[in-house]
C-alpha cells in the first residue's frame, strides 16, 4: 500500500494553494490519518519557512521540482512535451519523502507550485485526487476553470480518471453567486460535457474561510489551530473532499458505462 497523493495545484499566483493545502490536510489529520503538508519548490523560488509550517501540528517539508531535461534543440516540439510530460523525478522523490514521514499508509497534501511543470502527466498519474483553488474574482474563477481543464485534459488518454474538484474560497456571503458563476464557466468550457459530463455542483467543494482577523494569528504565529470552530470546518472539509471524490468517480464510470 501506498500513501494516498492530494494536489493542489492551479495556474495562478495568490489563488490560496497554501492555505487550502494546508486546511485539507489539518482535516485529515483530525480524521485520525497520518498526513503530510509538502510544499513544492522550483529552483530560483525563494524558500522560506512560514507560520503555516511552524505552527501545523504535522510534518511539513519543502520539495524542489527538478530542473528540466536539457533535449536536442532541434527535437520535435510533440515529443519534447510528452518528455516533459512523462517527467517522474518529482513523484519518485516525493514516495521517498513520503515513506519518511508518514509511512506507506499515510497522506501527503501537496502545495504545487506556478512552474508549467508543476502538473504535467506523471504527477497527476500518481494522484488520489486533484484540487483546484478557485477565490471569488471573474479572473480567478476563469484561472481555475482552465487548471480544472487542463487536469481533465492530460488524462484524456486514460480509462481510470483522478477525481479532480474545484475548492471555492470566499465568505459565506459570497459563496452563493461564486458558486453560480463557477457553475457557468465550467458548462461554457465543456458544452458537450466531454471533461464534465454531470452537474458542474458536484465537482464543486468549498474550503473553510478564514478572517483577516484569524490570519493575522496565523501569521503572528499563534496556534489558531486549537480552535474548535476552525477545528469542526476543517474536519467538514477533509470528509466533502472524500464524499466529492467518490461521487466524481462514480460519474465517471457511469458516463463510461453510456458511451
Amino acid at each position: 500500500m501506498t500513501a494516498r497523493i492530494y494536489l493542489v495545484g492551479g495556474w495562478n499566483g495568490g489563488a490560496g494553494r497554501t492555505l487550502t493545502a494546508a486546511l485539507l490536510a489539518y482535516g485529515l489529520h483530525l480524521q485520525g490519518r497520518r498526513p503530510a503538508l509538502v510544499r513544492q519548490t522550483h529552483h530560483g523560488s525563494l524558500a522560506t519557512i512560514g507560520p503555516i509550517e511552524t505552527t501545523l501540528p504535522l510534518p511539513c517539508c519543502e520539495l524542489e521540482l527538478p530542473d528540466p531535461y536539457s533535449l536536442p534543440a532541434d527535437l520535435a516540439a510533440g515529443l519534447a512535451t510528452m518528455i516533459h510530460g512523462a517527467d517522474a523525478r518529482f513523484m519518485d522523490a516525493l514516495h521517498e519523502l513520503a515513506l519518511t514521514e508518514v509511512g506507506t499508509d499515510g497522506d501527503v497534501v501537496v502545495d504545487l507550485c506556478c512552474n508549467e511543470r508543476a502538473w504535467n502527466a506523471a504527477t497527476i498519474r500518481d494522484a488520489a485526487v486533484i484540487l483546484v483553488p478557485a477565490r471569488e474574482s471573474i479572473f480567478e474563477l476563469d484561472w481555475a476553470v482552465r487548471g480544472f481543464a487542463h487536469a481533465r485534459d492530460t488524462q484524456r488518454y486514460r480509462d481510470l480518471l483522478v477525481p479532480t474538484l474545484v475548492a471555492t474560497i470566499a465568505p459565506e456571503s459570497g459563496r452563493a453567486r461564486q458558486r453560480e458563476q463557477l457553475s457557468g464557466l465550467l458548462r461554457d468550457c465543456d458544452p458537450d460535457c466531454d471533461i464534465l459530463p454531470g452537474d458542474p455542483s458536484e465537482v464543486i467543494v468549498q474550503v473553510p474561510f478564514l478572517d483577516e482577523a484569524t490570519l493575522a494569528a496565523l501569521f503572528d504565529e499563534r496556534p489558531i489551530w486549537q480552535d474548535p470552530e476552525l477545528q469542526a470546518r476543517c474536519l467538514a472539509f477533509a470528509t466533502a473532499v472524500a464524499d466529492r471524490a467518490d461521487a466524481f468517480m462514480a460519474m465517471m464510470l457511469e458516463h463510461a458505462d453510456e458511451c
